[in-house]
């Protein structure tokens, strides 16, 4: 790694650049992170011919925002990521996000099993068109398209626009033409297109100003997900825009129905579905051509970007997450789970499994893992406690310590990151919970932390909060506890992650 920073330096813009120190503390083992220098949203996540492949927006020359391009790497197993040349590199616009689809029956007339790529081009704040490139070679190299813009501007009728971006495809079947997602952030609108062809798009409705509208919206996707549980589907749009907490961005969900042309809202239009309850998950997209319904999302909040800690990269992609829906008595509710891929990888080595034992108070056993990438599964029955947890990245001679618990009253999974370590900025250390029951007097708690985040999914999935953390050294133990009472462990695994 010594060799590879000097190797940067040669090549860096500034001084500066050599005179920071490399932060592989906190460097994930298991969530992808370029090599190098800035990445943000997730774009154009597409499997083809037995690789899942991540292009995302990225600086090429620096550490931080600016040049927008599209970096790329591919993985065969959705953990181990091989690191590509830029995809799309910025010319007279900057490459923001988009979408890529593979073209089977060669609607586009670019080859059959062509990659297509449409994303927006952003003329440095002035205005947004949506362009297109494509691939003949597995994405290995790309070619623009000699008549770009595909659409210039709004439809129908519209004009250039300073925001109007992100699209995101998919074929529909049913009424054999793509289907195009594209944002209108600023009007809170999501326009959908259709076509035949990838090049030439017709505008077939809009949906907008429903859910949350507080923030501008970015990034929409529309899924069809089955719900568990029957022989139905139901459709999905994403959108990254509002957080449940009102100074943060995040990202909604609606649950509806889509014809071919519009998408319906299933619920009032004041209902707000959140995907993630933590400050960091944003900007998530499905895979397209995908053997299963799958997510990544970008794991940073715009309110501190510029002051996250960490050289010679800068940001970082969720865990993959598998995607259904579920009938609850409020309604069809998002589940996430850990891709089987990351569940299953090879790194990982089993170090604790135990049943049924108590816990009482802070007075329960002190693990230390011999790396701070790990992954625990724990369910609690919690009896008369009001609250359970584990403590994460805990430092035995400082209070540094993150908490991932379950508060009975309140009713809510939540990680508490005021004492987690690094705080980057002013409204970093914070508590933050999403809604969730208790089944049967239990909960379970499924834990990955890697290095500087953590991801819960409490009760299989049915809640989710996500929080980067930048603990001090020494910070690899972990211990369960309880408030208010004694609890039962009903099941206890942990795993560390093993570098190859």
């Amino acid at each position: 790694m010594k060799n590879f920073i000097l190797f940067l330096c040669l090549l860096a813009p500034s001084a500066a650049y050599c005179q920071q120190q490399a932060t592989e503390q906190w460097r994930p083992y298991f969530h992808f992170s370029p090599a190098q220098n800035w990445t943000n949203d997730p774009n154009g996540l597409v499997y083809h011919e037995g690789e899942w492949h991540i292009f995302y927006q990225h600086n090429p020359f620096e550490n931080k925002w600016g040049h927008m391009s599209w970096g790329h790497a591919v993985s065969k197993d959705l953990v181990n990521w091989e690191h590509l040349p830029v995809a799309i590199p910025e010319d007279s616009a900057w490459i923001f996000s988009g979408g890529v689809v593979v073209d089977k029956n060669n609607t586009s007339g670019f080859g059959a099993n062509s990659m297509i790529a449409i994303y927006t081009a952003d003329y440095h704040g002035k205005k947004e068109n949506q362009q297109l490139a494509y691939s003949t070679d597995k994405g290995r190299t790309w070619t623009k398209y000699k008549n770009n813009p595909i659409i210039a501007k709004p439809l129908p009728n519209g004009k250039e626009m300073k925001d109007f971006r992100d699209p995101n495809m998919f074929w529909h079947e049913p009424s054999k033409q793509w289907i195009m997602v594209v944002a209108l952030p600023t009007e809170f609108k999501v326009h959908i297109y259709g076509s035949k062809n990838l090049i030439n798009w017709t505008f077939l409705s809009e949906f907008g100003k429903q859910g949350d509208f507080t923030k501008i919206w970015e990034c929409p996707s529309l899924i069809e997900l089955p719900v568990e549980g029957s022989q139905t589907s139901k459709w999905v749009l994403f959108i990254s825009s509002s957080n449940p907490n009102p100074d943060f961005v995040g990202m909604q969900y609606f649950v509806g129905n889509f014809d071919g042309k519009t998408f319906t809202n299933d619920n009032p239009a004041d209902t707000k579905l959140f995907v993630d309850y933590g400050k960091d998950f944003y900007a998530a997209i499905p895979f397209s051509n995908a053997p299963k319904k799958t997510i990544l999302g970008w794991m940073a909040s715009w309110q501190y970007t510029d002051a996250l800690p960490t050289f010679p990269w800068k940001g970082q992609m969720s865990i993959p997450r598998e995607i259904s829906l579920k009938k609850t008595q409020a309604g069809l509710r998002l589940i996430q789970r850990p891709a089987e891929e990351v569940l299953k990888a090879k790194n990982w080595k089993g170090i604790v499994q135990m049943e049924e034992m108590g816990i009482e108070e802070d007075n329960s056993m002190m693990w230390r893992n011999q790396t701070s990438s790990y992954m625990i599964d724990v369910e609690f029955e919690l009896g008369g406690a009001r609250e359970v947890g584990v403590k994460v990245m805990k430092n035995l001679t400082t209070n540094q310590e993150t908490l991932v618990g379950y508060q009975k009253d309140s009713e809510q999974l939540y990680i508490n990151r005021i004492n987690s370590g690094k705080i980057i900025s002013p409204n970093f250390a914070s508590m933050d919970a999403s809604p969730l029951k208790l089944e049967r007097g239990t909960v379970r708690l499924l834990i990955f932390v890697d290095q500087s985040s953590i991801e819960v999914f409490g009760n299989d999935g049915e809640a989710v909060v996500t929080s980067l953390i930048f603990p001090e050294n020494n910070s690899a133990n972990w211990q369960l506890f309880s408030r208010d009472g004694r609890v039962k462990v009903t099941k206890l695994k942990v795993w560390e992650w093993q570098k190859d």
